[in-house]
């Protein structure tokens, strides 16, 4: 395929990989015992989209294009050892940035020929809304559970 469909699938990918799930996944922000679970929740919905990320590198693997990984923001440091619930409204709109940039980029490869590409950005696109909704019912559910 064209050059340029590898490289906004190569963008997508670096907003996935270096995403502030990602980051807060690997930093392992602070939970209380009793709210275990929801930090294990977070690591379900970043390992989800981890493996979008993986199926995007095989993509450009196959197609033998260099795949460029990004790195983290440098914005996100400041937000190491802070507790899981007070980054929330920080991940939910990450992942609606993460949701346009797969949006944008399916416009773009729509215009091309590259059906392979459009297909899977499509799933990929619905696995990260799911995941953005993920993120907004596990924020409820802390939220409530602190209310109790």
């Amino acid at each position: 395929m064209s050059q340029q469909s590898e490289s906004v699938l190569n963008g997508v990918l670096i907003d996935m990989a270096r995403s502030f799930l990602q980051y807060v996944a690997e930093a392992s922000p602070w939970v209380s015992t009793q709210h275990h679970s929801v930090e294990e929740q977070v690591n379900t919905i970043a390992a989800r989209q981890r493996q979008d990320v993986a199926d995007v590198v095989t993509l450009l693997t196959a197609r033998e294009h260099f795949i460029d990984f990004g790195s983290f923001p440098t914005e996100y440091t400041d937000l190491q050892f802070i507790a899981l619930e007070a980054l929330f409204d920080s991940l939910h709109k990450s992942q609606l940035t993460v949701c346009d940039s797969i949006a944008s980029a399916l416009s773009e490869l729509s215009k091309s020929d590259d059906e392979e590409a459009v297909q899977l950005l499509t799933a990929i696109k619905t696995r990260q809304t799911e995941a953005a909704a993920a993120l907004k019912s596990v924020q409820e559910e802390l939220t409530a559970a602190a209310a109790d």
